[in-house]
């Protein structure tokens, strides 16, 4: 009797055996390596008979994947089956905290200005750039506080403080800049004490660089730099440097002027008795001076012009030594002479004058519409052009610029020039001009320029004064960079180290008096203090 034949498989059986095979699979050990979706032995055999025809199965279309097993609660644990290498967790990475690396004392209270900065910033600083950029500094820092080592007041502290106290000296205010006593302070006080001791140091540099307030509150008739410093600047260069006080005073104008009247000003106030009362008023004027200084370029220039309206000078000045000195007319009480710093381009001999816009409408047409003749018998000539009324005078020695002009281009167009009125230069008070400046024996300014300018080239007065006649010609002097400040010194140190005082023409000193109480008025120690009242 021959035994039964596993070579022919009824078409049903070998259905079910293709449709199991994928559970079968599953009891598999995964310990061996294999893949849980490896098809067992029997299947295989299964399917190649069926190729080979030996099994009548019926059609199927596609034979489905057995669903993915349930991933475990923790999937830190898991790892895909195929992949065994995979199997460890994925290390996740974490920030570490900046203040870990300060001391356990310097941490507590580097935690509370990371709270303050997040909830109370803008209430300690009134400034949103001074703001940002002490936060931006703390934050370079790990948040370790700058004037306090483990809670405790540092010599940069104490030495900051001190210089702020003797803020006077520079004829500023001391009581508009207030200073924390950290040892008077709670442990919980001294973030906030910290924050508000940086944003006085921002203040108070700001001021003693660039003044307490904008110039455009004593006058509209002024151009001038009046640059703050840079926050960040003053923070790190205190935090960098061995003297705080030291660091903290190099943003005070370090040009001579300015330094000679801080002295002077040391000097009246160390006065006693009748002189003291004496120097009273001169106190304030030092003062009013030295806060127009704080307006113009920290660096006035290797060569320079200082036009000294109210004392009618004008001085050159080149590496540090005086030059040349000369007298100006400058311009009428109603037509005030501006202040500014620019630098001086170009001379023109023989210039061309053209009457200012102002001149043309409220003196020149008034008097042509009185006497048709009256300009042409002056040497003026009338020109309209779409409109406009342009009048002019040729070159000459009438010409009211006189043989030269030296041109500074500025928005308030003024420049300084010749005059055929040469009698004005003998007057005390001069002061008549439409604003631009008279500058007396003017040849010899010119060869004192050049020589500077263009040192190889062997100008003269003589060689100048042998160019006049009536065709313009211009001689630059941009290159040299020199500067030209027009300046308002009341109260200046001369050349012997005596103060001089001038009379305030155009009562500038006065209002910026006033600005200094306005702005001292509103000062946040103050505003501060009457809210505490």
């Amino acid at each position: 009797m021959s035994g039964p034949r596993y070579d022919r498989i009824p078409a049903g059986t070998a259905l079910a055996l293709i449709v199991a095979a994928p559970f079968v699979g599953m009891t598999r050990s995964v310990d061996a390596g294999e893949s849980a979706t490896k098809l067992p032995a029997v299947a295989v055999a299964a399917t190649t008979h069926a190729e080979q025809g030996s099994i009548r199965a019926p059609a199927i279309a596609s034979v489905p994947s057995p669903p993915p097993a349930p991933a475990p609660a923790d999937m830190s644990a898991a790892a895909p089956l195929s992949s065994p290498d995979s199997a460890a967790p994925t290390q996740q990475t974490v920030t570490p905290d900046p203040l870990a690396s300060l001391l356990p004392g310097d941490r507590v209270i580097a935690e509370k200005i990371r709270f303050l900065f997040a909830t109370k910033a803008d209430k300690i600083f009134v400034n949103k750039k001074e703001r940002a950029a002490a936060e931006a500094f703390y934050r370079q820092r790990n948040l370790k506080p700058l004037w306090l080592d483990e809670g405790v007041e540092n010599t940069r502290a104490q030495s900051t403080i001190a210089r702020i106290k003797h803020a006077d000296a520079d004829g500023l205010d001391a009581s508009e800049y207030a200073t924390p006593i950290f040892s008077s302070l709670a442990s919980d006080a001294l973030a906030e004490a910290e924050l508000k001791l940086t944003h006085t140091v921002l203040i108070y540099a700001r001021h003693v660089q660039a003044g307490r307030f904008p110039y455009s509150r004593v006058s509209r008739n002024i151009e001038l730099p009046q640059a703050p410093p840079d926050p960040t600047e003053i923070l790190h260069s205190i935090a960098e440097a061995p003297d705080a006080s030291k660091a903290l005073d190099a943003f005070s104008p370090q040009h001579k002027p300015y330094q000679k009247l801080k002295a002077a000003l040391a000097d009246l106030r160390s006065k006693s008795g009748a002189a003291q009362a004496e120097a009273a008023r001169q106190v304030e004027t030092v003062i009013a001076n030295m806060e127009r200084w704080r307006w113009y370029p920290r660096d006035l220039g290797t060569a320079h012009v200082v036009a000294n309206q109210p004392d009618f000078t004008l001085t050159v000045m080149h590496n540090g030594i005086q030059v040349w000195t000369t007298r100006i007319v400058i311009g009428k009480p109603s037509m005030p002479t501006p202040l500014l710093s620019e630098t001086m381009k170009y001379l023109t001999i023989n210039p061309t004058w053209h009457a200012p816009p102002s001149v043309v409408h409220n003196e020149y047409l008034p008097a042509l519409a009185q006497d048709p003749t009256v300009l042409s018998r002056m040497g003026l000539r009338v020109s309209y052009n779409r409109g406009n009324v342009e009048i002019t005078m040729r070159p000459g020695d009438n010409n009211p610029l006189g043989r030269i002009r030296f041109s500074f281009p500025n928005d308030f167009l003024v420049y300084q020039h010749d005059t055929p009125d040469k009698y004005m230069f003998a007057h005390e008070v001069r002061a008549d001009t439409h604003g631009c400046m008279r500058v007396q024996d003017s040849d010899k300014y010119a060869e004192v320029l050049l020589d500077i300018a263009r040192p190889g080239e062997h100008w003269t007065a003589e060689r100048i004064k042998g160019m006049f006649g009536h065709r313009e010609q211009e001689i630059q002097l941009e290159q040299a960079q020199i500067w030209v400040h027009l300046t308002y010194q009341t109260a200046f140190v001369d050349n012997a180290g005596k103060l001089q005082m001038r009379r305030d023409i155009y009562n500038l000193d006065s209002r910026t008096l006033a600005a200094i109480k306005g702005s001292a008025a509103l000062s946040p120690s103050r505003r501060s203090a009457k809210k505490d009242k």
